[in-house]
């Protein structure tokens, strides 16, 4: 039984061998075989024989058409050279050229009354006579049951009147030597065609032989695992050129196969001691089921290592969304500034009684300058930079963040006078999970993500970020380019 539609238009079935994409889809025969399912090989001999074809083809043709305009006009020279033998002769001696042989050519004279007097016309052509003398004096193709005849009908005046020599020559071998002149083209045109067909599959057979081996020697490495690299073919040809960019495919992806990894790895070992402690919190908090003191003492420690938690997978996420491919977002200079004076604000609320100062300073203005980062990353950024100054000077001395112009960017820094960092770790101050041994971190419980955050935003932005020792604290300095309109 049908199917009914109450509201919507029903579609049409969909049968099992085909789907509705499919079936939309042209194709180019009754088993829908695509031209670009071929191999690359095959469309371009494919491609090689129809020019060849049509350019083989047309050379033919106008070869024969030139052949036979050449053999046209030698019949009509050799025509009229037949009827001139015998119009000086009537001219000044009707009775001469009456008398004089024809030696083959076929010729009709006729006197002024229209009496023949002289015929070596063929009798095809002795029957049509009075149709033949009003032809004229031009060329003109005379087509009898026995044969074609191209036929001339020239006046000529002498003392007893006006004469008419008729003058006539057979087609058929101009026509039998066209004939075989066109066999000639034709089976030329297909060996020519043939030849530069196979010429063609050779030929591309030997241009794309390097890249087979390139093809072959991918699939082993994916498949044994290895981590060679393609060889690159000697010389600077478009195949090199593609092994050389698959091959720095091929290192980019192994460096984000190895980060992830590593990712893991550290992610791993990071959550491996929370969790510990925090199982180990609540089996303490089990045991001090009756003691309502130390009960909510575990709940609490419970409570913040499940919020140190709860940051290092927001960071990370935070972080595999910056590296992840989005579009790029912009910020202009009064965005910029925005951002500094809220991160400023806020640590100033949060800084809870500490000795502590945080200040900016804004040197420039850019009124046209578009910068790569979001307002939101631009937040984030200066919140870890400051938060990491404040703790490392535990809780006294000065934070001051300045934006001025440098070139045709901003220049942001952020300056504190707590310690420092060891100069050794300054190179791995960007790398994740990596924390300094010394008091700028030993009270912090940080995850060691902030700075590979901001490594990662600014680099989004195509900028790049400094850290440099002061002598009397540390010195972040980010240069942010302008975006190109």
């Amino acid at each position: 039984m049908p199917r009914a539609c109450a509201s919507s238009p029903c579609e049409a079935p969909v049968t099992p061998w085909s789907s509705p994409d499919e079936a939309a889809l042209p194709v180019s025969g009754p088993r829908g075989i695509w031209l670009p399912a071929l191999s690359i090989r095959a469309r371009i001999t494919l491609g090689s024989l129809l020019v060849a074809t049509l350019l083989f083809s047309t050379a033919a043709f106008f070869v024969r058409l030139e052949v036979q305009s050449i053999l046209t006009d030698s019949n009509e020279t050799m025509l009229r050279n037949d009827a001139e033998s015998l119009l000086g002769q009537l001219a000044t001696n009707p009775a001469e050229a009456i008398q004089s042989p024809s030696e083959g050519q076929l010729l009709a004279i006729v006197d002024p009354t229209g009496t023949v007097r002289k015929s070596s016309l063929p009798r095809s052509l002795d029957r049509q006579l009075d149709a033949l003398i009003e032809l004229g004096a031009e060329p003109q193709t005379v087509t009898t049951p026995a044969a074609t005849y191209l036929v001339s009908a020239t006046p000529v005046s002498s003392d007893s009147g006006d004469w008419l020599v008729i003058a006539a020559r057979s087609q058929q071998a101009p026509t039998l030597l066209l004939d075989e002149l066109t066999g000639v083209l034709v089976l030329g045109t297909v060996i020519l065609t043939a030849g530069f067909g196979l010429a063609s599959w050779l030929l591309t057979g030997a241009a794309l032989r390097p890249v087979t081996r390139l093809r072959e020697e991918a699939e082993s490495l994916s498949t044994t695992g290895s981590s060679a690299q393609l060889r690159v073919p000697a010389g600077k040809d478009e195949v090199s050129e593609l092994a050389r960019t698959l091959n720095d495919f091929i290192k980019r992806l192994r460096r984000g196969v190895d980060r992830e990894k590593q990712i893991v790895s550290d992610a791993s070992h990071e959550l491996r001691t929370p969790l510990a402690v925090l199982q180990a919190q609540l089996e303490l908090a089990h045991l001090d089921s009756g003691d309502a003191p130390a009960l909510e003492r575990d709940i609490r420690d419970a409570s913040a290592t499940a919020g140190r938690l709860s940051r290092l997978a927001t960071n990370l996420l935070e972080l595999s969304k910056l590296e992840s491919v989005q579009s790029p977002p912009e910020t202009d200079w009064t965005g910029l500034v925005d951002e500094i004076t809220a991160s400023v604000d806020r640590a100033r609320v949060v800084r809870d009684g500490h000795e502590l100062e945080v200040v900016y300073r804004i040197d420039d203005d850019d009124p046209e300058g578009r910068y790569g980062v979001s307002a939101t990353n631009m937040g984030q950024l200066l919140d870890n930079l400051i938060s990491n100054a404040v703790t490392a000077m535990a809780g006294h001395g000065g934070v001051t963040v300045s934006l001025s112009r440098s070139g045709s960017g901003a220049l942001i820094t952020v300056i504190d006078t707590g310690p420092g960092l060891p100069e050794d770790f300054i190179p791995l101050a960007f790398d994740r999970f990596s924390r300094p041994d010394n008091a700028r971190s030993s009270s912090s419980g940080g995850s060691g993500l902030g700075l590979a955050i901001v490594h990662a935003i600014v680099e989004r932005a195509n900028g790049t970020v400094l850290l440099r020792n002061t002598g009397s604290g540390l010195a972040v300095e980010i240069r942010l380019p302008r975006q190109v309109p």
